[in-house]
């Protein structure tokens, strides 16, 4: 089979930034191997809750105050929910007569616009509009009221985990493991000619629950995790092992003769009279890779990747790179045992054994 070893996290020696974070899960626990240590975007009562970035793109709230339409232009910017409030008010007030209260809830996580008097949001215009930003997802103008609360829940714009590499690096591997977002969340991963401000490539990953996975061909310096998942219930993105790197494709595949053991390593104690109780911990697969010849070629890329990873570091490998689906296969592993029994000449046979992270 077509084997693919990623044993090199670009992410872990890159220089990382970050849209927000819970000071609990800061970003810089991405690049730890736990995956269940995992980083958060802000959220919180008081906190400001996650990013809102404003763009020509989304910038036009229309309203009127009974004598036609009027628009208010935020100014383009990053923003939390406590100064996006405040940018809202200021343009509301500038382009109209009353004046504006604007809140976000840390309770239902949802705008309110309120006025001095009636008005209405014109949710019909929708060109830049930055009503579904706020939560107004309809096209339907609102009626004449002196205050107005957003249908729908809004947590950011997007979030993001940016990676300067240093330098230039090839990268064909990508794999987000354990994280929080919903089945209809953006997810790519993004690549840049310059620190962060001209976007060059745009990778959309599929969504999968827990494990997500793509083979990429791309070489850069700058590259970013982009996620927009802007009603998440539960009200932050999580992510716990991102993952950029190359992989490396024996020549010659492992043999399927092999043997998977699943582990269960609760702890179950009996009383005197036969009753049990028992501690749960979480379960986990072993097994072994049996390569019948390594390719004279391929030597000094085996060796490395024991070098670099021995028996204590985690790393990626996906059993068939060509597969329709690649997180059907694709494991999160360490490394047990390693042997490389002498076949002839300069051909070794490698037997390896490895344990599924948990």
């Amino acid at each position: 089979m077509n084997i693919g070893i990623s044993h090199v996290n670009l992410i872990d020696t890159a220089t990382l930034t970050y849209s927000t974070q819970h000071p609990s899960f800061p970003a810089s626990n991405i690049q730890h191997r736990w995956f269940v240590k995992p980083w958060r975007s802000r959220y919180g009562a008081d906190s400001g809750w996650g990013l809102f970035r404003v763009a020509a793109s989304n910038r036009v709230i229309t309203f009127s105050e009974g004598g036609g339409n009027l628009t208010a232009n935020l100014t383009t910017g990053d923003y939390d929910t406590g100064t996006i409030c405040a940018e809202i008010k200021t343009q509301m007030e500038a382009a109209g007569a009353l004046t504006y209260t604007v809140t976000y809830s840390d309770t239902t996580n949802l705008f309110t616009i309120a006025g001095s008097g009636a008005f209405v949001l014109v949710l019909s215009v929708t060109t830049n509009s930055a009503f579904p930003m706020l939560g107004w997802t309809a096209a339907v103008n609102t009626a004449s009221l002196a205050s107005h609360t957003a249908p729908a829940i809004r947590i950011h714009t997007h979030e993001e985990l940016r990676f300067d590499l240093g330098a230039t690096a090839n990268m064909y591997f990508v794999a987000i493991k354990n994280h929080n977002l919903q089945a209809g969340a953006t997810i790519q991963v993004r690549f840049y000619s310059d620190a962060w401000i001209t976007l060059a490539e745009t990778e959309t990953l599929t969504y999968h629950a827990d494990l997500i996975v793509a083979v990429l061909n791309q070489n850069y310096r700058y590259a970013s995790i982009w996620v927009v998942d802007i009603d998440n219930p539960d009200l932050y993105v999580e992510i716990g092992r991102p993952w950029l790197g190359v992989t490396f494709r024996p020549r010659i595949g492992f043999s399927m003769e092999r043997t998977k053991v699943k582990n269960d390593p609760s702890i179950i104690s009996e009383s005197e009279n036969g009753q049990e109780s028992s501690i749960q911990r979480t379960k986990f697969g072993t097994w072994n890779y049996a390569f019948e010849g390594v390719d004279p070629d391929d030597a000094a890329s085996v060796a490395a990747i024991f070098d670099a990873m021995g028996l204590s570091k985690s790393f990626f490998v996906c059993e068939d790179l060509d597969a329709a689906d690649l997180t059907a296969n694709t494991y999160y592993i360490r490394l047990t045992s390693w042997e490389e029994p002498h076949i002839a000449g300069d051909w070794w046979r490698l037997e390896t054994e490895v344990k599924e992270e948990r």
